[in-house]
């Protein structure tokens, strides 16, 4: 007979997995480090390009992510209908990541319709993924337990951020000619800004502790 009490949250108590955040990014940095000194002195080749190293972990990370949220939804260490859309939204992302799918809306939706004239339409996949990205993951701060692990969830937000700031930089500054240049160095590692986002971010979901 199936069990009429609900099933427990995460207990707060409980201790955080403390060693896989140092042993993620650790990796995550290496294997960046590693990629721009293999590449030089053409180092940018690294990160620039879509079929770079760092756009193949983008890719890994994100499959990564998905799985672990339906891992921790599994085990009840998530609320089920919140780990079921993160599980959706990083599957995604990580299909947006393989196929360029926001790169073929921004630069052919014009063949489709009239309103890619806007620069806001032609930039909604970006800015969707801030907005849906920031209300999901208010939510998940809600699920975890540790402060130390919110902060790892929201220092991968801030990273992220920034990064679709590089990526919206060129836009941005024919509407502000006061707005600096964006240097080049910054430019070329916008996909290594991804990369330490999605590895935070997924530091904060493997810490979580499981229910009691």
């Amino acid at each position: 007979m199936p069990s009429l009490h609900p099933v427990p949250p995460p207990s707060r108590s409980a201790p955080p997995h403390r060693w896989v955040a140092p042993a993620l990014l650790c990796a995550v940095l290496g294997y960046l480090l590693l990629a721009a000194w293999l590449f030089a002195p053409g180092w940018e080749r690294a990160f620039r390009s879509d079929h770079s190293p760092a756009a193949w972990l983008s890719s890994a990370l994100l499959l990564a992510l998905c799985t672990t949220a339906l891992r921790l939804t599994a085990e009840r260490c998530l609320p089920r209908r919140l780990g079921v859309c993160l599980a959706l939204a990083f599957a995604v992302l990580a299909v947006d990541e393989q196929f360029m799918l926001h790169e073929l809306w921004k630069f052919r939706c014009h063949e489709w319709t009239d309103a890619c004239r806007w620069a806001a339409v032609r930039e909604a996949p970006m800015l969707a993924v801030a907005v849906v990205g920031g209300a999901m993951l208010a939510w998940l701060h809600r699920a975890l337990g540790h402060r130390s692990t919110r902060c790892l969830l929201w220092a991968g937000f801030a990273v992220g951020l920034a990064a679709i700031a590089v990526d919206q930089w060129p836009a941005l500054q024919p509407h502000g000619p006061w707005l600096p240049a964006l240097p080049q160095w910054l430019a070329v590692l916008e996909e290594a800004l991804e990369v330490v986002a999605e590895a935070l971010v997924l530091a904060a979901l493997l810490r979580q502790p499981g229910a009691r």
